[in-house]
């Protein structure tokens, strides 16, 4: 796979859920790093983009897109289609959600943006509807808030996911074609397999670009925030906290984060905060500084001491008669001090007495 990473789309078949999948796809390509943009529930299928590689970094800017659904829902009583058509308008918009019990998340009320809900077909109480919605939202939930509204109850019988921004239905294969492509780029023909595969680029272009100068590469690696003076180009209009893709003057993914400035107000303060950086530091080019060899010191007499002996080991640098003078003037003091001694006794037993 790419350096960068990539992305694949996988058209998920009912059953198995999104982490199986994960591990089949790790299975098939041989990438240790596979990870899913968006889960779907095991009884719901279509576009399961896989992020692989250095690209798993990104998946949470993914989930930042919105997402849309072909669905199915069954109302629990009669109701007519007006009613059914003015609910399914009520809930356009910003809307609040408690996830289902069976979720990945908290649960706990959210609010969520709904931007397109529109009914395809109703039949007696089946009705089919598509929804264009914010990342996060349960469509299951919708169904069952909707069939609360009508005052029949319902829930949702079907599922399938026809877009992930900017990844389309179109875009995804089965887990065989997959591994199909791959058996065929083992053997060195890898046309097929080059053609299903995204780069992290494609993924960031929804959002405005930064080109910055190859010059300024390595500093960002090591940390560096990026100031005007590594800026090139611009692409697009970016406002303050809006999210940016980095990109080097050859057109290499450097990082992605969020403008600290607008692009009309850019003078001489940090431009952008990134939060994600993809290029590797580069080693450092100079050199470790050997020492040189230092002449060696003569060691000094150590005195090596054996329980129940008093004996002094000198070493070559050291003078036998030296070390005799010494132990004798020890000998001395020694009878000195202990002669000393015996007067001090003697005089003291006498003023006692």
């Amino acid at each position: 796979m790419e350096d960068e990473g990539c992305f694949i789309c996988i058209d998920k078949p009912k059953g198995p859920t999104s982490h199986q999948v994960d591990y089949w796809v790790r299975q098939i390509t041989g990438v240790d790093k596979v990870g899913h943009v968006g889960t779907l529930d095991p009884q719901a299928t279509g576009l399961l983009v896989m992020a692989m590689g250095r690209a798993v970094k990104l998946v949470e800017i993914a989930h930042e897109q919105p997402k849309e659904y072909i669905g199915s829902m069954k109302l629990h009583g009669d109701v007519d289609e007006g009613s059914i058509r003015e609910a399914f308008n009520i809930f356009k918009g910003s809307i609040y959600q408690l996830p289902p019990l069976k979720s990945a998340v908290a649960r706990r009320v959210r609010e969520k943006q709904i931007y397109e809900l529109e009914i395809l077909e109703i039949e007696g109480r089946d009705i089919l509807f598509r929804v264009r919605c914010e990342s996060g939202t349960y469509v299951r939930t919708l169904c069952l808030d909707i069939g609360y509204y009508l005052g029949t109850k319902a829930n949702m019988t079907d599922l399938r996911r026809i877009s992930t921004v900017p990844f389309k239905e179109k875009d995804a294969i089965t887990l065989q074609q997959l591994s199909d492509y791959v058996a065929l780029a083992n053997e060195g023909k890898d046309r097929m397999l080059r053609s299903i595969i995204f780069s992290p680029s494609y993924l960031l272009s929804p959002y405005a670009k930064i080109i910055v100068k190859e010059s300024a590469i390595g500093t960002i690696s090591h940390g560096s925030d990026l100031y005007p003076g590594g800026l090139r180009a611009i692409i697009g209009e970016p406002l303050a906290g809006d999210r940016v893709g980095v990109f080097s003057e050859s057109g290499k993914l450097v990082g992605t984060g969020k403008m600290l400035i607008s692009y009309n107000q850019i003078m001489d303060t940090k431009i952008l905060d990134f939060d994600r950086v993809f290029v590797d530091p580069e080693p450092s080019k100079i050199g470790k500084i050997q020492e040189r060899d230092k002449p060696r010191e003569k060691e000094k007499p150590r005195e090596v001491r054996t329980f129940g002996q008093k004996e002094r080991k000198s070493n070559d640098y050291g003078s036998s008669r030296h070390e005799e003078r010494k132990r004798e003037n020890y000998k001395k003091s020694a009878n000195r001090s202990q002669g000393n001694s015996r007067k001090d006794w003697a005089r003291n037993r006498q003023g006692r007495r």
